[in-house]
């Protein structure tokens, strides 16, 4: 047999690796080194564990106090919100209030002079109705004094409306009403004369009227001088 032969074979069972200890039982006992790697993983994973939960409960209390704190802020956005709307309403009901005060203190201002400037209207309305109509065509000095008086009263009533002052007109026909008129007398119904539309007056009816009623803002500077019919 060639040698050579042999010493292939022989090296290949040189190189296969010990049978490893057995135990009296006739079980393998394990290596000590093996043990000890093994010990040493366990303990590394139950760390790697260990800080795992302890990261994920501090998210979580993180996250729990996060939600905490953005409803605590929508809260107060909610209130800081009721707050603003509160201040507009205040602050525009002050300057609604600060507005009107400012009308009734020019309309109080200029009460007197307007009051006292109405006898100086009467006094030119009466001028007016004194002309007789129609002017003689061959009098025209009388025809330019009446345009003169009339332009003269349309001028001061026209001053008046821009200053808030408007007249109570159309009253005949209208129920008396004490606010805003001033009964200069009373007649029965059976007395009264007919309306303009040929109905008699109801009681409580305005039926002349004698001076102009006149008001400044929702205030009365002069109320209407009338006759009324006598209620019943």
């Amino acid at each position: 047999m060639n040698p050579r032969t042999l010493a292939a074979p022989l090296r290949s069972i040189r190189s296969l690796p010990l049978r490893p200890p057995m135990t009296p039982a006739g079980r393998i006992a394990p290596l000590p080194a093996t043990r000890f790697a093994r010990q040493y993983s366990d303990k590394k994973e139950e760390s790697f564990h260990a800080e795992e939960d302890k990261r994920i409960t501090e998210l979580e209390n993180a996250k729990k106090e996060s939600e905490k704190r953005a409803k605590e802020l929508e809260e107060e956005m909610k209130q800081l919100k009721k707050e603003i709307q509160y201040a507009r309403a205040d602050y525009q009901t002050a300057t609604r209030r600060a507005e009107e005060e400012r009308k009734k203190a020019s309309e109080f201002a200029i009460t007197g002079f307007a009051r006292a400037l109405l006898g100086t209207v009467d006094v030119l309305q009466k001028a007016l109705k004194s002309v007789p109509q129609p002017i003689p065509s061959d009098n025209q000095a009388l025809k330019q004094l009446f345009q003169g008086i009339e332009l003269t009263e349309k001028a001061l009533i026209q001053t008046f409306e821009r200053h808030n002052m408007k007249r109570l007109d159309n009253l005949k026909g209208e129920m008396f009403d004490p606010n805003l008129h001033e009964a200069e007398f009373m007649i029965p119904q059976v007395a009264a004369p007919p309306r303009e539309d040929g109905k008699p007056h109801e009681p409580g009816q305005i039926m002349e009227v004698n001076s102009e009623g006149w008001m400044i803002g929702n205030r009365v500077l002069r109320p209407a001088k009338v006759g009324v019919v006598q209620p019943e």
